[in-house]
């Protein structure tokens, strides 16, 4: 009995000792103090929008989880890449961190010479939310779903074209996809921006569009606009009655947009995790799933591991699209 009570008593001594060294060495690192000075929140992207009300959420969340200030900071610019960058080349001690959409995994493709890796440059902490897209037509144009809307284009090739909210984003690479699978000739419109695509769309001065649910609803409702389909595997929440593009007869439409978290590449695991974990807590808050379910965001939250998964899946996917359509931003 007394061997054995030693036993344990060195086993946990050992161990008591193991947990001093790894604290020691976090906090010579940096890491037993975090956060020890405000966290900047970069968002790559104008105030207002959607991706912004989101990470004030998150800030709003571990600035109270945290007893400092998590301050959001936009920095728009060359799809995203401004922002992205400058927390790539911050100091990874956990606080600069970026909060953004999978433009972060098609913007590097659309450039010859790219300002960031989201693979390499990044540690992926969580997929905060995921929407759909809506593929719209103004109500002058004499379809009623998405087959007769392919049908009038079939019968008048090149006559027809499609707005996206700029050059290589989520709405023009899955234009191109559409187009492709479905086996269309329209012409892309590009726009700055989804208010002045959907000012055009509204106006009639190009016939359809991809948009966010959020564009979409209002007008959907009032009559303005007609949704025909949806990206994704399912259909969103805030349009239930409007089929998803495989329910409509088009494949490879299927994915749908993120929101995700990330640190720079070498941010210590611990801190990664507890990023994770605390983020995840705030997504299963009543009143942000409530706020963010009107704009159109399903929150999921994920491991580190899981998300960095889907970031290394995506870059492909989207790169392999590009490429293929030769969509360029130099």
């Amino acid at each position: 009995m007394q061997a054995d009570r030693r036993s344990a008593l060195w086993r946990l001594g050992a161990g008591l000792l193991a947990v001093a060294g790894v604290l020691g060495a976090g906090a010579a690192s940096g890491q037993g103090q975090f956060p020890s000075k405000t966290v900047r929140l970069v968002v790559p992207y104008p105030a207002g929008g959607a991706t912004d009300v989101l990470a004030r959420a998150i800030a709003d969340g571990l600035g109270k989880a945290w007893s400092r200030p998590v301050v959001v900071e936009n920095r728009p610019g060359a799809s995203s890449m401004i922002g992205s960058e400058a927390v790539a080349r911050a100091e990874p001690d956990g606080h600069t961190a970026l909060l953004t959409i999978t433009t972060l995994v098609q913007a590097p493709s659309l450039y010859t010479k790219p300002p960031v890796d989201p693979v390499k440059d990044f540690a992926a902490v969580s997929e905060l939310g995921t929407t759909n897209l809506v593929f719209a037509v103004h109500n002058s144009v004499p379809a009623t779903s998405l087959k007769e809307f392919i049908e009038l284009v079939r019968a008048k090739p090149r006559q027809f074209s499609y707005g996206s909210y700029g050059t290589g984003s989520s709405g023009h690479l899955y234009g191109e996809i559409f187009k492709e699978s479905a086996k269309l000739d329209m012409v892309h419109v590009s726009y700055k921006g989804e208010a002045p695509e959907l000012n055009d769309l509204l106006g009639g001065q190009v016939p359809a569009a991809i948009i966010s649910v959020m564009g979409a609803k209002p007008h959907n409702a009032s009559g303005r606009l007609r949704a025909l389909a949806v990206t994704g595997g399912s259909r969103s929440p805030q349009l239930p009655d409007v089929p998803t593009f495989r329910e409509a007869g088009v494949a490879g439409m299927d994915g749908l947009g993120w929101f995700g978290l990330f640190l720079p590449a070498a941010t210590p695991r611990a801190i990664v995790d507890k990023y994770s974990a605390d983020v995840n807590r705030i997504l299963t808050q009543p009143e942000i799933r409530k706020r963010m379910n009107e704009m159109g965001i399903v929150l999921t939250g994920s491991t580190p591991d899981a998300f960095a998964q889907t970031v290394q899946a995506d870059y492909v996917r989207w790169g392999k699209v590009i490429r293929t359509n030769n969509i360029r931003l130099d």
